[in-house]
């Protein structure tokens, strides 16, 4: 199983990435970012991608009104 630490830092980058407003981060870095991300976890083996998925989806709630966002994360970043 993926550490949920590992996992939570990802969330939070891609939440940050997400939300930061156009004063704080450049929304042209702020895809660019996300779409390395998104590279980046697609090269994972199957096995740790979905154990990723399922740690995503556990996680989902505890970011109340941002809760549907991590929720497509995994679809968003092309795990599935």
């Amino acid at each position: 199983m993926q550490n949920e630490h590992l996992v939570k830092a990802i969330v939070d980058l891609a939440v940050f990435l997400e939300f930061s407003d156009e004063d704080s981060l450049d929304p042209d870095a702020s895809m660019a970012a996300m779409e390395q991300l998104s590279s980046t976890l697609q090269e994972m083996p199957d096995l740790e991608r979905l154990n990723v998925v399922q740690a995503i989806q556990r996680m989902a709630s505890g970011y109340r009104e941002r809760a549907n966002f991590v929720s497509a994360l995994p679809e968003t970043l092309g795990l599935l």
